[in-house]
Formats: structure tokens, sequence, C-alpha cells
């Protein structure tokens, strides 16, 4: 599904239950006739990773136990890539960066560090500078870890923070361009080579994009602003 930057994906997310990504996932299904939540033993339909609330983009959700088992088993497996769309405040630089996270549940916000450190987890970012426009930088972010908040954190920690992030940004171009949210896009999934066995085979080698995404229409008016 192509979640809308705003939108939790679960309710402990800080949204209503009723409001959140899961909730609208089982209101269409409904809808469809592919579920019903009074049929004994039903399975609900469940999401398979997430996003933050203000990051758009692709989540992936299972219909059956069936599926959430197998897809899980992908992701745990890293046999899927996931690669991201950002808008960034100036470019950073271009290729594999490695750096060390902790996350604090306290004020859900992350720290880094660049040596290995007690308590801290590893991360590795791929950063691809597509264009550049003035202040800002459309960049492709392939994630070879996935932590809490990893992109806007690490991107940050290089000195070029996502546009729009209130957590770890820049608030005075924040401020300039008006935007409410990151500018963050989950905008395209690889599957590599599934085990037979996995009921999900059909999916390898598969590629799932978001062919126009919004980030790219807010990047194009950003050029023609500066």
């Amino acid at each position: 599904v192509d979640k809308r930057p705003g939108i939790a994906v679960h309710p402990h997310d800080g949204a209503e239950y009723g409001r959140t990504l899961i909730d609208q996932i089982q209101v269409y299904l409904y809808a469809q006739g592919e579920w019903d939540p009074k049929q004994e033993h039903a399975f609900a339909p469940a999401l398979c990773n997430r996003l933050d609330r203000g990051t758009e983009g692709l989540v992936l959700a299972a219909k059956s136990y069936t599926a959430l088992r197998d897809l899980n088993a992908i992701i745990r497996d890293d046999l899927m890539k996931k690669e991201y769309l950002t808008i960034t405040v100036g470019a950073p630089p271009a290729g594999r960066h490695i750096a060390w996270l902790q996350h604090s549940e306290k004020n859900n916000k992350v720290r880094i560090h660049a040596r290995e450190s007690e308590g801290y987890k590893q991360i590795i970012t791929e950063v691809t500078v597509i264009r550049q426009a003035g202040p800002f930088a459309l960049c492709r972010i392939g994630l070879i870890t996935g932590r809490t908040h990893q992109i806007r954190a690490h991107l940050a920690y290089l000195g070029h923070p996502v546009l729009g992030d209130i957590k770890y940004g820049n608030r005075k171009m924040n401020e300039r361009t008006g935007l409410k949210t990151q500018a963050l896009c989950a905008q395209r999934m690889t599957f590599g080579r599934i085990p037979e066995e996995n009921t999900l085979h059909y999916l390898s080698g598969r590629v799932i994009k978001l062919n126009d995404p919004e980030i790219v229409k807010t990047f194009e008016r950003l050029a023609a602003e500066k």
C-alpha cells in the first residue's frame, strides 16, 4: 500500500483507533469481501513493516497468516532491498556510510556515533545524489540496515538533514519552505531470490515502486522557486 504522510501505521504511534493505516487496510479488505472479522478464528490483516508517521510511501501488509509468516521470513533473511527518496538541505556525500546508533525509548530519539560503542548498533546507509537545486538535493537512499530513524538521523549526522524533519532537521530551512513533515518517501522495494518453499517465491526478482511520488513534485517546486 502507498501510505500518505501524516498517517500513523499503528495506534501506538499516537493515532486514534480507526484512523491508522492498518485500520484503513482492514476496512478496504472488508468492503472488498476479502476479510470477515466475524468469521471464527479469522486472521486480522497485519502490517509486515512500518514507516514513521511523517514518511510516505510503500508499506507491506499480509492478508493471511501464511503470507505474514513468509514475508517476515523474507525481511528477516534480508531478501528485500528498500530504497527511499529524500530531499536534503545541501548535498550529502555520496557512497556507503557506516556509523553506530542508539535509540532512546524515553524521548523516541536516536544518537549517532562514528565508532562502535557499548549500547549502539551499527547502521549502514547508501547515498546517491540524483539532482541538486540551490540549497536542496534530491537523493536516493539505500537501507542496508533498518534502524529506528536511521535515514533521518544519519543524514543529519552527515550535516545534510532531511528537509522538513522537525526532530533532526534544520529549523530555518523548514520554516523557509513551509514543509509540515519530512521529505522522505519509501519509493522502491526489490526482492531477491526467495526459496521455493516460501509461498511468496513468485516475488523473486520483483520490483515494486512508486512511479510518480509526490516528493519529486515537491523537489521540482523548490527548484523552480530557488
